[in-house]
């Protein structure tokens, strides 16, 4: 069985979770435009327009129930995300009623819960309505959280952003190679290029990345696998490791050998890595091709994305997580005063001292994915939708 190169329809940067490129950009390069004055009216629009809205919500709901458009579910299979299921198990676990909004007959990405007397009203994930949320105006902007990040000393990968070629290529002549681009907006990893050493290949990034937002960050690449720590109410409750297809050499075999030994060989949990384009532009980056033998013991990835979906992998290491490394995304969460947030980070090796290591945040996300917790393929699973809960009664 030879490997071959993939067609795949739709973008093959954006991976297993393509978006409208038109929209994207649109959106994604308002939200950084307008996010100065998003920061200055965060204070009234906690204060006042979320009681504002609280208090317009209801009897708008009951409006648009009244005529037949809006009814209310409490079927937990119709939950519109993964992460939204394990919120919804956990509710009934201890006897709180959850359902969520059917649109048109069509099930949205949100819900409600009656606790404490009233019902709540959320997208995904119930947060108390007493608790901070000014930072979210902001956190997924990565250029601001690596600024904000690095005031709180808690490190992060150097680099920073910008909006024209010029301005990139002079932070790349500033980096240690290889570099990373990447939008500054946007999540998934989408448009995102790693292991760029040459100017060529910098520029072909900068322009990809640009599809997604006008603004983009430059940033130096960290070595290890990609973490998400997750930071629920002034605590982290887990560390799950995602890591990129790889292959390990044996000294006779060439990469696609290797890769359709990979393939046939995978549990069922792990798809099958496909070969694109794509894959053939990363190897070219690192020295690399279909047809090279790797020497013996050498890995190599295979991508940039990780994650099973395409061919990586899903561990829980928060029990081998370095306590220094606890503290840092401890200090990462309060300086943001959220009482949730998924920080994705970069480090070697997880269980020795970080200040020892290169490592750093490379982002923040206000409504990070939980369930990659409860259902990591190796390790202990996190319920860390309880502690999502336990907010409610603190």
């Amino acid at each position: 069985m030879s490997t071959h190169i993939k067609e795949k329809s739709g973008c093959l940067y954006c991976g297993n979770n393509p978006v409208n490129h038109t929209i994207s950009w649109v959106s994604q390069t308002l939200s950084v435009l307008m996010l100065p004055v998003a920061r200055l009216g965060s204070v009234v629009h906690v204060l006042f327009v979320n009681r504002a809205i609280n208090a317009l919500l209801v009897p708008y709901i009951y409006f648009f129930r009244a005529l037949g458009l809006v009814h209310f579910s409490s079927d937990i299979t119709k939950a519109c995300s993964e992460r939204s299921q394990v919120i919804w198990e956990e509710a009934n676990k201890r006897g709180i009623t959850m359902e969520q909004f059917i649109l048109y007959d069509k099930p949205i990405e949100q819900y409600r819960a009656y606790i404490h007397g009233a019902w709540h009203y959320f997208g995904s994930l119930p947060i108390p309505p007493w608790k901070s949320s000014r930072s979210y105006v902001w956190m997924d902007d990565k250029a601001v959280l690596k600024k904000h990040l690095m005031r709180a000393g808690v490190p992060v990968s150097r680099g920073g952003r910008a909006y024209m070629l010029g301005q990139a290529r002079k932070i790349f002549d500033l980096l240690e190679k290889p570099v990373i681009v990447k939008p500054e907006m946007g999540s998934r990893g989408r448009h995102s290029l790693t292991h760029l050493y040459t100017y060529e290949e910098f520029i072909k990034a900068f322009k990809i990345a640009q599809q997604l937002c006008q603004f983009v960050v430059v940033e130096e690449h960290l070595v290890g696998s990609v973490y998400r720590g997750t930071y629920v109410d002034g605590r982290v409750w887990g560390s799950l490791r995602g890591d990129p297809p790889r292959i390990t050499g044996d000294g006779e075999a060439t990469i696609a050998a290797l890769i359709n030994a990979k393939n046939q060989n995978r549990i069922s949990d792990v798809a099958a890595f496909q070969v694109t384009d794509v894959t053939v532009s990363f190897l070219a980056r690192n020295k690399y091709d279909l047809d090279t033998v790797l020497e013996k013991g050498k890995t190599i990835d295979l991508t940039e994305k990780i994650g099973l979906s395409y061919g990586g992998d899903a561990i829980e290491d928060f029990a081998r997580v370095h306590p220094k490394t606890l503290e840092y995304l401890k200090k990462a969460g309060d300086s943001l005063k959220a009482p949730i947030v998924g920080f994705d980070f970069i480090i070697e090796d997880i269980t020795k001292d970080p200040d020892l290591q290169k490592w750093g945040i490379i982002e923040a996300n206000a409504v990070p994915f939980i369930n990659l917790h409860h259902f990591p393929r190796e390790g202990a699973p996190i319920n860390v939708a309880a502690k999502v809960w336990d907010m409610w009664d603190a």
